[in-house]
């Protein structure tokens, strides 16, 4: 049965058909409604097939398959490109930490073999501890001082180092005013 396409045909399709016309009502939307239901139904059974095949023909479909592929492919490659990344980061800093650490155990091994120098023991006892051998006379010599420049004058000690704060106070002010 095709679709009537007059108001006429309408009309005259539901009255053969011995029902009446429904303008809303209980479970019911309004008649623009209906007719808006209507016509999309009829759009999605016949129109959708021409736009599938719209968007099917051409070289469209191929573009948009590789533009998913290149967005797919980039979020999947985004995380281990970063962990890429931040390991060689880390391995530089890794390798500048051991560099340091060889050299600082040069240095290490440097003095475990001077400490087993029975001669480099006795220097180090006779400069740091003061040692000496049996019927040695040991000397220390103490460094003259050095007068060192003043940046300041000396405070004279007088009346405003026993004055207690509030009277010193008092006194810069009575000084300004005055």
């Amino acid at each position: 049965m095709s679709a009537p396409t007059s108001t006429r045909e309408q009309r005259r399709d539901l009255r053969r058909h011995g029902r009446r016309r429904r303008r809303g009502g209980q479970g019911r939307a309004p008649m623009p409604v209906q007719r808006a239901a209507r016509r999309a139904v009829t759009a999605t059974s016949d129109g959708g097939r021409r736009v599938w095949g719209a968007a099917s023909g051409g070289d469209r479909p191929m573009v948009v398959a590789l533009l998913l592929v290149v967005v797919l492919g980039a979020t999947m490659l985004a995380g281990p490109t970063q962990r890429y990344l931040d390991s060689s980061s880390r391995v530089d800093d890794l390798q500048v930490k051991a560099s340091a650490l060889e050299a600082e155990n040069d240095k290490l091994r440097q003095r475990r073999d001077d400490l087993t120098d029975e001669e480099y023991v006795e220097l180090l006892a006779r400069e740091q501890q003061g040692l000496v051998r049996p019927g040695e006379v040991a000397y220390s010599l103490v460094p003259p001082e050095v007068d060192r420049p003043r940046i300041s004058t000396p405070r004279d000690p007088g009346e405003s180092e026993s004055a207690t704060w509030y009277v010193r106070a008092w006194d810069s002010v009575r000084g300004w005013l005055a």
